[in-house]
This record gives structure tokens, sequence and C-alpha cells, in this order.
């Protein structure tokens, strides 16, 4: 079948114009690999090239533009602060504007998130403080400076720090490509200066009141078997058998303790030390009449009258712990009068007042 020539050029150049649509019409996007980029980095997006494949009059619209030195640019850089999904619209403006779409993902590096903590205080003699924030990974390197400054460890995540003086830590963190750094600061606060008199004598079988200063708290020890009244104020009222040494733990307006002792010199005496009052008011506070050096007479035995000379309590022995009760039922305040037999022989008589202070 034979073509006039002006039939073959039009078949030849719709052929050129059905091969040109056809390849022109293949335009590829290449946004790009994702990346993981460190803090204050930047990170190029796009491939090289971004488009191919299409005339190569192509127009670039990348979104967010937050962060994009040029949004229209075919390969832009990014800076983040967080990841961030960059998409990318290329049109293909010699194609009748062929649209291609596409998107890369740009990670933050999360190295920021080890942190050295908040800034903290501590007492002295404490445990120390903990320091370093919440995120903790494995795959974080850490080091911490100054490391002559009380530190339990210097590439852990929470090392305890029991420094002398207040001191800046810093740490660095990293995990083999980037790096971030922080710091906490540690303030030591102050101990009170306790005061008190010490030695202190006191015949055997009688009390004696302490006294300390420098604290708004206090709390003496032992603080028991010593017959100690008011050990958690300044002046505690003790009576020791032996010679004791006591302590004292004073706490100060910042939370802090500090600490004193006071010896206690015990004369020995065996005469009995009768007290004349006690108050029964369930304080906790000489609740029970006490007889002093009475552990010295274990066969004694006691009997307490009233005025009317009904007795309202007996014991044999008597171990200090008259409450004040008779029957289970608190007596009347007033004056009581006592006969005590020591099991040796010897009598004593005398009077015992009992006041329920309000407590």
């Amino acid at each position: 079948m034979l073509h006039s020539p002006k039939s073959l050029v039009a078949l030849a150049t719709g052929i050129f114009l059905l091969l040109f649509h056809s390849a022109y019409s293949q335009m590829v996007v290449n946004p790009g690999s994702p990346q993981t980029i460190c803090k204050g980095d930047s990170a190029t997006l796009g491939g090289t090239p971004t488009a191919c494949c299409g005339s190569g009059n192509y127009s670039y619209t990348w979104s967010p533009a937050a962060g994009l030195n040029n949004a229209a640019d075919a390969n832009p850089r990014a800076i983040i602060n967080q990841t961030t999904q960059f998409y990318v619209t290329v049109i293909d403006n010699g194609t009748g504007q062929t649209v291609r779409n596409d998107s890369v993902l740009i990670s933050l590096s999360n190295i920021d998130a080890a942190n050295a903590g908040h800034d903290t205080s501590i007492c002295p003699f404490t445990a120390g403080a903990t320091l370093g924030g919440s995120a903790d990974s494995s795959s974080y390197n850490y080091v911490w400076t100054p490391v002559a400054s009380g530190l339990s460890c210097y590439a852990c995540a929470h090392p305890v720090a029991t420094p002398t003086a207040n001191t800046t830590y810093t740490l660095i963190a990293s995990n083999g490509s980037c790096k971030d750094s922080t710091t906490v600061t540690v303030t030591v606060l102050a101990s009170p200066t306790i005061t008190v008199v010490s030695p202190v004598t006191v015949d055997e079988g009688k009390t004696v009141t302490l006294s300390a200063s420098g604290a708004s708290t206090y709390f003496w020890s032992p603080d028991t078997g010593v017959i100690i009244y008011n050990y958690t104020t300044a002046t505690p009222e003790v009576g020791p058998t032996k010679t004791t040494l006591f302590t004292v733990i004073g706490i100060g307006a910042d939370g802090c303790p500090g600490f004193n002792t006071v010896l206690v010199e015990v004369i020995p005496d065996s005469d009995l030390v009768f007290y004349n009052t006690f108050t029964p008011n369930g304080d906790g506070i000489n609740d029970k009449w006490y007889v002093g050096n009475l552990e010295l007479f274990p066969n004694n035995s006691l009997t307490v009258f009233n005025r009317y000379g009904q007795v309202v309590f007996t014991a044999q022995p008597y171990g200090g712990d008259w409450d004040g009760t008779e029957l289970g039922q608190s007596v009347p305040d007033a004056t009581y009068y006592y006969l005590l037999s020591t099991g040796t022989g010897k009598t004593y008589k005398g009077s015992v007042t009992i006041i329920r202070k309000p407590k």
C-alpha cells in the first residue's frame, strides 16, 4: 500500500508525539532517604535528582515550609525541632502540568531527652541526691563532670551526688552520632550548731534536766530505760541508773540535722528518792509515780491511801507503774499518802499529789 509524502509526514509526526507524551508522562519523584539528625543540624531534602524522566521543566513545593531555607527548591535544607514528615509536590510544566507527590521522614535524635535533672538541695551527712532525668537508655553514653566531686559513678545515667560544697555537675550524653550537654546544681544546706552543757552529774535515783540550743526540733536518745521525759524538747528530764552518754539530734530551719552529746555521770546513792507530784494525763510525760532507786529493793511493798484512810493502790513489789487509777478508774486529783516498806526492815511514809494537766 502506497502513501503520499504528505500522509507519511503526518504519520511520522503522530508517532513522535505519541512517543514524546509517553516518555514525559513517566516523571519520577525522589524525595530523598529518611534521615536522623542531631539537634541544630540540617538535613538536605530530595534526591539526586529530586525529579527525572520528564521534560526537565519542574516546579517544587515542599511542606511544611517552616524550617526550610527555600520550600520551592529541589533540594532545600531543613532545620527541625521535632521529627517531621516533609511532603513534596512536583509539577512537570512541559507535559501538560503532570503532578507527582511523595514524602520523606526526617527524625530528630532524642539524645537531648537525657538530661542532668532538676536543681536540688541536700543536707550534710545524708544519702545524697540522685542526679539525671527520667529518660534513660542503654544506647546512650554518659559522662559526668567534675569527676572528683562526690559522685557515686561518672559514666551512668543516675549517679548519687554527695558533695561537701555547692556543686554544678555537667552531663554529656551521646549516642554515637549526636551528643547533648546539660547541667544540674546541688546545693549543700547548713546543719545547725547544737550547743549543750556537758558533763552533768546527778545522784543515783534522782533526775536532772538537760539543755540544748541551736535548733527548732530536738530528739534525744536513749529515750527508754532512763526515765526520760520531754525527749522531743530542748530540755528533757532524765534519771539514768548509771553513767550514760545521751545524744541529741537537732533539726534546723532548713530541715537539716545537727548532733551533740551530753555525758550524765551518776553518783552512786542507795537512798530512795520520792517525787511528790505526778501528772497522769496520758501525754507520756510524768504519767506514773516515780520512786528513785526502788530497783535496789526488789522485795519492797507499797500501799497508797486517800485522805479518808481508804486504800486506793497496793503493789508488792512496786515497779514505778502507778498511773493514778483504782481498779481501772482515775482517782480524783488530790494528795495521797503512801507507806512503803523496803523489805529490808526500813519503812518510808509521805505524800504524793496528783495533778492532771491538760495535754
